[in-house]
């Protein structure tokens, strides 16, 4: 009995040697082939997931909201959203694929995806503002530290990450678990996983080496141009924005037109930021556009007649002020910024300077009173500033 055991056992070992013999170079290649397939297959899925949850949040379980905000990651590995860490703060952790309604995708190498957001447009808890001028956390950065401008961020910058880890590199040491995803489910040791990314914690921009040789991760980038060209494309986008403009206009109306913030006189007019809205009663409060108008008042200016009478004159009739809204950021020769907190408070980085013109001699009846976007053409902006004409409420 003993040498027919022997003869399988040995025919078994041949069979073995036969078959490591035929894993050729090209067996191999074709097989990183499939695992890098299937990387940027996952990586697409979710980055196409991820726009669109930011792009339909409002239309879901949060009416009250506006849109543009991207969940938290799973922070504990059970595939769904987790409250992260302090406002505007960024969050790293595992993609929270169930929140996504995806499957559990994972990388060539079978791992769970990581996903890192910006504090600037994650939703609980809530970033202070977000709107298409709101910038990313992330500079990725190319083989030689140089860093990769990404299109639709005014500073070239990522608002989110996915990240694929792929097998783990020398030195690297992942714990198995009971979890989907092995032993560190909360990130505490992700240089176990990924090499282009440390902590992430901060308000200020996180280095993210993209291509390097002594990492194997592979990102997908989100901007938050990427967001807002596909809300520019949808008819129902602009009547949304427009209502937040009106519904302002009406509040400033109601409050017998406030004074504006840090105005600056303009010939019979005085120009300024929005005061706030929080304090005036009326539709810009009310429960459904209160986070959109918080949102979008820092695009908006808002100018009254220094002495009170019906100085302007608008496309039908007189006006004591105006509301103006500045559209996307003007490009070209003198683009306008609005980076940082002094050039937020900048009317020129906002209004243009046919606008300006037009409020110093009282005239506002040439500009538009409607919000309109770019709809056949996505990328193009929309930057043409818009005027609603005030009057204070009897």
């Amino acid at each position: 009995m003993l040498l027919p055991a022997f003869a399988i056992l040995l025919s078994l070992g041949g069979l073995g040697w036969l078959l490591a013999r035929q894993d050729s170079a090209a067996d191999r290649a074709a097989r990183e082939l499939a695992q890098e397939t299937r990387t940027a297959r996952a990586l697409l899925i979710a980055r196409d997931a991820l726009i669109g949850f930011a792009t339909t949040y409002r239309n879901k379980e949060h009416p009250n909201a506006d849109f543009g905000y991207l969940p938290c990651p799973d922070l504990n590995g059970d595939g769904s959203s987790e409250t992260c860490g302090s406002k505007d703060q960024p969050s790293i952790g595992r993609l929270p694929y169930l929140t996504l309604n995806l499957p559990d995708l994972r990388d060539g190498a079978g791992e769970c995806l990581w996903y890192a957001i910006s504090g600037s447009f994650k939703n609980n808890p809530k970033a202070s503002v977000v709107n298409w001028d709101s910038s990313g956390s992330f500079r990725l950065l190319d083989g030689s530290k140089q860093a990769l401008v990404l299109p639709g961020d005014q500073e070239g910058l990522a608002v989110a990450i996915v990240i694929a880890a792929g097998p783990p590199l020398a030195g690297q040491e992942r714990a198995p678990g009971p979890g989907r995803c092995g032993g560190d489910q909360e990130a505490r040791h992700i240089q176990h996983y990924v090499e282009s990314l440390g902590a992430v914690s901060g308000t200020g921009i996180i280095d993210v080496r993209s291509d390097t040789p002594d990492s194997n991760d592979r990102i997908a980038a989100i901007t938050g141009g990427d967001i807002y060209r596909q809300l520019k494309s949808r008819d129902t986008y602009a009547p949304h924005l427009q209502t937040v403009l009106q519904a302002t206009a009406d509040c400033l109306q109601t409050a017998r037109l406030p004074r504006p913030v840090e105005p600056i006189p303009s010939g019979a007019v005085e120009i300024g930021r929005l005061p706030a809205l929080d304090r005036i009663s009326g539709p810009c409060n009310k429960d459904t556009l209160r986070d959109a108008t918080g949102n979008w008042g820092e695009m908006m200016r808002y100018a009254r007649c220094i002495d009170g009478t019906d100085c302007l004159t608008g496309t039908s009739n007189k006006c004591a002020g105006a509301l103006l809204f500045g559209g996307e950021r003007l490009n070209g020769s003198t683009p306008q910024r609005r980076t940082n907190a002094e050039e937020r408070k900048s009317t020129e980085q906002y209004l243009e300077p046919a606008t300006l013109a037009a409020l110093a001699t009282g005239q506002v009846s040439g500009l538009p009173a409607s919000i309109a976007l770019p709809f056949a053409t996505r990328t193009n902006t929309a930057s043409a500033d818009v005027a609603l004409c005030l009057n204070a409420a009897p």
